[in-house]
């Protein structure tokens, strides 16, 4: 029994590996594509292009991998249907449950990579190819991201601790050095806003230093001329998809303590602890397949209903999820509701073709 549970789960992991493959190179090829306009720009070239584009490859398979492995598990199953081995399974008295326990023990091996990619790979490397792409893009301003966003504009060090996704800056303090690098100036302000043209400063404290004294100024506004444009704040601004389990965690206790709303990053917290629990949703859906008519279709057929089947559920994931922020029901709910009905679904095709 040990080696028909290897055979049936190294078919499924074949399959969902192939399909990886596939849809990485498809994202590779539609991602350069897209950087044609801007390829020549300063110095980025077809290869930074080509650099950044591999670097954000674990990303891409972070998202699409529940879709890859509803395509894999469904081709690897029908496969051994289409050659009969699982009617000879069957025959030699191996349960549907039996089965099943193969197939979810390879979903387990699929659950532990995923959590890798998605946790361990995808958010620095995410997080050092916008770095990349900032300093390929602009010649005149340097950023690092690891700690809030930090740039340098001429003898003007800029600190921002929180840009949010419609690139409005919150908390930014201005340093200004003179040609010696002796500090001259800080400037605190509470928000920044662009206005298409140059930034807004609002509720701002000026601070003066000389060797004679320190002085302290109150300003409503004014506005700041920088080389720090909307562009490159949106390419350092992370997603909250994008950040990492524990560092979700750590800036949601961050916004709670500063009476912030947290529903889009409590919605991406759920939406990953629940990723492990999708995997094995689609890893079970594909199942009922080889139960049912699936012996009869092409492989064609076969990656149309996978295809479909993983569309909808990307648009229903997506869709529930924001809904949940729009209408304020729980995020846990608009995060876990579209792979419950997964399951559901699982279900009761089991029950048609069992």
């Amino acid at each position: 029994m040990k080696l028909l549970e290897q055979h049936i789960g190294r078919s499924v992991a074949t399959s969902v590996f192939a399909v990886v493959v596939v849809l990485s190179s498809v994202a590779m090829l539609i991602g350069v594509a897209g950087e044609f306009d801007i390829i020549g720009t300063a110095n980025y070239t077809i290869f930074t292009s080509l650099k950044l584009m591999l670097l954000l490859l674990p990303d891409r398979i972070y998202m699409f991998f529940p879709l890859a492995v509803l395509l894999g598990s469904i081709l690897g199953l029908g496969a051994l249907a289409k050659s009969s081995e699982l009617v000879v399974i069957r025959a030699a008295g191996v349960s549907v449950f039996r089965i099943v326990l193969a197939v979810m023990k390879t979903a387990l091996i699929l659950m532990v990579i995923d959590f890798v990619i998605g946790e361990v790979i995808a958010p620095p490397a995410l997080q050092y190819s916008t770095q990349q792409r900032v300093k390929a893009l602009s010649k005149d301003i340097s950023l690092n991201t690891q700690y809030g966003l930090w740039a340098r504009d001429a003898n003007t060090y800029i600190h921002v601790q929180r840009a949010d996704n419609q690139g409005k800056l919150f908390n930014v303090y201005l340093y200004s050095y003179d040609d010696k690098h002796e500090l001259q100036q800080i400037l605190y302000a509470k928000t920044a806003d662009y206005d298409g043209e140059e930034w807004q400063l609002t509720d701002i404290e000026k601070t003066d230093i000389s060797f004679e004294k320190i002085s302290i100024s109150k300003i409503p506004s004014m506005q700041w001329k920088t080389l720090l444009d909307p562009d490159i704040v949106s390419i350092v601004t992370f997603d909250p998809s994008k950040l990492s389990i524990w560092k979700l965690v750590s800036y949601i206790s961050y916004l709670n303590d500063n009476g912030l709303d947290t529903a889009q990053y409590e919605l991406a917290f759920w939406s990953k602890i629940m990723m492990p629990f999708t995997i094995a949703a689609m890893v079970l859906l594909a199942v009922p397949y080889i139960l049912g008519s699936l012996r009869h279709t092409s492989i064609g057929q076969q990656i149309v209903i996978g295809f479909l089947t993983g569309l909808i559920f990307f648009i229903a994931n997506r869709l529930l999820g924001q809904m949940s922020i729009v209408y304020s029901f729980p995020p846990v709910l608009g995060a876990s509701l579209p792979t419950l009905l997964v399951f559901v679904g699982a279900f009761f095709m089991f029950r048609r073709n069992t």
